[in-house]
């Protein structure tokens, strides 16, 4: 007898997206022996609220607020001032300081960082230092500069003593990421590292099993946001603090970086 298939939340939650969109209002069993048309409610509104109370079991608390939160932003300042404010986030209790976006709206390549590093915790900025001169070498090696590209970090906050994410940290963190996303408007998105990728892409993998290919956004359509956002591109990679460790792993980011260069001469962006 074959086993019930066991959805993950995120795919339970995307398949609940994309049933609100198409206005589902019948339910069928599954064994095709007994198919038969269960009437769950004819008004398309009550049946959209009963989906979005089940979306809504399946979000923690926290993760409602923060999406909450998210939805009210009407510019970038705006977002980075109400993600700044979010208290729901337990690491905001132990970083030092927010560390900020940086760029502006002709921005057409966003770049989604891991978590602070210390410098960075320290400062409330993004790529400092080391790490600051790496990822320009990097860009100049393609022919963009600093100025080009839109900065974020996944999670804004430092964890202690620099350990990883936990889900609940990462999920937390995602509807400002996303709404982000919504009001920057890039045409490119690269993730780097485990956490950026997992976070954007709705993924549970590692870096290695993600980068070298080029993956499409899907936003899970009960965020409601107003821009179009299925058509953009989204290039993994590793993060700049785990090639500075890793030398050699740089031949890797460098591979990335040469597919991200010829996306940019194919989407003619300036």
């Amino acid at each position: 007898m074959d086993q019930p298939e066991h959805l993950d939340r995120e795919t339970i939650l995307a398949m609940l997206g994309i049933h609100l969109e198409m206005g589902v209002d019948v339910a069928i069993i599954d064994n095709p022996s007994y198919i038969r048309e269960v009437n769950i409610m004819p008004e398309k509104k009550i049946i959209q609220q009963k989906a979005q109370n089940l979306i809504n079991n399946l979000m923690t608390v926290s993760e409602k607020k923060a999406l909450e939160f998210a939805l009210q932003a009407k510019s970038i300042e705006n977002l980075e001032k109400l993600f700044e404010d979010f208290d729901e986030c337990n690491l905001k209790r132990t970083a030092t300081n927010f560390v900020r976006f940086e760029g502006s709206l002709d921005c057409k390549i966003l770049i989604v960082d891991c978590t602070p590093d210390d410098s960075e915790d320290k400062e409330g900025k993004p790529f400092l230092n080391e790490k600051g001169e790496l990822l320009e070498k990097m860009l100049k090696a393609i022919d963009l500069k600093r100025e080009n590209v839109f900065l974020s970090k996944s999670i804004p906050w430092r964890p202690p003593g620099n350990r990883y994410p936990t889900n609940d940290e990462i999920n937390i963190c995602k509807p400002f990421i996303f709404k982000l996303i919504d009001l920057v408007n890039p045409i490119i998105i690269l993730c780097m590292g485990e956490v950026a990728t997992n976070q954007i892409l709705n993924l549970n993998k590692t870096i290695n099993s993600s980068r070298g290919s080029w993956h499409k956004l899907d936003i899970p359509s009960f965020y409601n946001f107003q821009e179009d956002n299925s058509s953009k591109y989204v290039l993994p990679t590793l993060n700049i603090s785990y090639l500075i460790k890793r030398p050699e792993t740089k031949r890797q980011a460098w591979e990335d970086m040469k597919m991200l260069r010829e996306k940019i001469k194919e989407m003619d962006i300036k």
